[in-house]
């Protein structure tokens, strides 16, 4: 990765990071604890020598994804908030100090929220239909699981159903078992089930 190549750099150069390419592009360096000196050091790898440029392409790319995370972080900061936070810090046992967090109104995020958050009741159709299905066969709860839920063909179920119990239903026995349940759930919400719409037959000229 050279001088003047900056295509291949997405990066920025920040030395403040643990790891981070020069700006030249030359050197990749990582910081590490010197026990001897007693302070931080700097290690540098050389591109193109002591590190391959692939390598180095993926660590940029990492820095380069470190670089948004940073960007998004402080384009979310409030620096008021953070102001009197720090001042909180400060001095906690003033008598006007007031914790910044316990002023947050929105807490439906918090561990106590939830914790203790009252469920949230059943939408009355869903809970009515749910009733009718608990009431059904066994073989008609499975459909509407299957067909539904899973979003499994009719033939498909048909067939998982002939290899299981070594029958196959006909065609029109699994439409059938399906528009009763449907015509129960209707029933039970006071609506009138609509067919399903067929298109004209085309005459021949």
């Amino acid at each position: 990765m050279k001088k003047n190549d900056t295509k291949t750099r997405k990066s920025k150069y920040n030395p403040e990071r643990a790891c981070y390419l020069t700006a030249d592009g030359r050197y990749y360096c990582y910081r590490y604890w010197d026990p001897e000196a007693k302070r931080m050091g700097v290690h540098k790898l050389e591109i193109g020598k002591d590190l391959s440029l692939e390598l180095t392409m993926v660590l940029d790319e990492m820095d380069y994804d470190a670089d948004l995370t940073d960007r998004y972080q402080n384009e979310l900061r409030d620096p008021l908030f953070e102001t009197k936070v720090a001042r909180y810090k400060s001095d906690p046992d003033a008598e006007d100090a007031v914790n910044p967090w316990d002023t947050v109104g929105d807490k439906k995020n918090s561990v106590e929220a939830a914790l203790f958050a009252e469920p949230e009741p059943e939408n009355p159709e869903i809970s009515v239909a749910r009733s009718v299905i608990d009431r059904c066969t066994t073989a008609q709860q499975d459909l509407i699981y299957r067909h539904f839920g899973m979003c499994e063909q009719l033939e498909a179920i048909r067939q998982a159903e002939a290899k299981q119990t070594g029958k196959l239903p006909s065609c029109v026995a699994m439409t059938n078992r399906k528009n009763k349940i449907l015509d129960k759930v209707a029933k039970a919400l006071g609506v009138e089930r609509k067919g399903r719409c067929r298109q004209p037959k085309k005459t021949a000229k």
